[in-house]
């Protein structure tokens, strides 16, 4: 070989030897999380770094790590339509799974969005790195679920969800959430915002991706991400860009469209139609299925403002899609 396939050679050796090294940090376990105190969100332009207490979150056959114990017993209600059945709690009173009824995963099991150990899709958080879920009141009718509770700040809190009306047989995989929130006390509420729970995403395979695994957020057309590896420790190369493990991602934005979980292969996309998101949050986990098979996954929430004079009522209208994505469709 003459001097210029040598240096082919050796700049794909020295490609290859890189995307290991990539795969292998992504890979490599999530340093011990430190407890930190709940409090109102603070958010910044830049991302922040907290040390959070997060729920091990499993998704599809993970196998779950000790979680706290509710005060409460949980009560689940069903809410099914041809493709998705969803399976809602009263712990946080939001979506604590969703069965995929046409999707398969491993072993011929359905494919199930978010885990019964992870902050339900929908649950209201003053900050998501400590999540506290309390208990709601159910109510079922026929096409939809709604959750009641009143703070002791006397905010009234009301969360109805329900599919959305589609003249389509199929792929109806749309769902909406409604709050409505009202100051029934006799002062003033402000507030610097509440998260809304996007629940967890994980890798369906022991092979896919972790690329893949992602906050995902977009604003004016452009999605914008962090996938599982932005939590890990980094040596840098040649010691520029060298940083410890980073157990919480948390930023102001300036308005998003959508704000979504993903894997390799499914998504769970919120999309705030009465007004943008205004920060991000996510946090990292890890999956043990063996003692050779450490996988990791991704919880998000999306943050929104809300302020309420003395009597006064806010709405606010969610669609959430769970649905297939192409690998490349949320990429920026």
């Amino acid at each position: 070989m003459d001097r210029t396939a040598w240096i082919v050679v050796a700049l794909c050796v020295i490609g290859l030897v890189v995307w290991e090294f990539y795969l292998a940090k992504q890979m490599a376990p999530r340093p011990a999380s430190v407890t930190s105190a709940p409090g109102r969100p603070s958010l910044s332009a830049t991302p922040a770094i907290v040390a959070p207490s997060p729920l091990p979150t499993p998704v599809a056959e993970a196998s779950p790590g000790s979680a706290p114990t509710p005060s409460f017993t949980e009560k689940i209600e069903t809410l099914r339509n041809s493709d998705v059945e969803l399976r809602l709690t009263n712990r946080g009173g939001g979506i604590k799974e969703a069965v995929l009824l046409k999707q398969i995963a491993e072993k011929g099991q359905r494919v199930v969005l978010n885990s019964d150990r992870s902050a339900p899709i929908g649950a209201i958080l003053e900050q998501p790195s400590t999540a506290t879920l309390p208990e709601f009141t159910a109510s079922a009718q026929s096409d939809s679920v709604q959750f009641e509770r009143t703070t002791d700040e006397q905010i009234a809190i009301r969360k109805k969800f329900f599919f959305e009306k589609s003249p389509e047989n199929k792929d109806n995989y749309v769902i909406e959430m409604d709050i409505d929130l009202e100051n029934r006390g006799d002062k003033p509420y402000q507030s610097s915002g509440y998260f809304v729970a996007l629940g967890s995403a994980a890798p369906i395979h022991p092979r896919d991706y972790p690329s893949y695994t992602r906050l995902v957020w977009c604003i004016d057309g452009r999605p914008k991400a962090i996938d599982v590896g932005w939590f890990g420790s980094s040596s840098g190369f040649l010691g520029v860009g060298q940083h410890p493990g980073r157990p919480y991602f948390q930023q102001s934005i300036a308005g998003a469209e959508w704000v979504a979980v993903s894997n390799q292969f499914f998504t769970t996309l919120m999309v705030p139609l009465t007004a943008k998101a205004t920060g991000v949050s996510g946090q990292r986990f890890d999956i043990d299925r063996g003692p050779d098979q450490k996988l990791l996954g991704i919880e998000g929430a999306l943050l929104s403002c809300f302020d309420a004079l003395a009597g006064s009522f806010f709405c606010s209208r969610l669609s959430v899609y769970a649905l297939a994505v192409a690998p490349f469709a949320m990429r920026p």
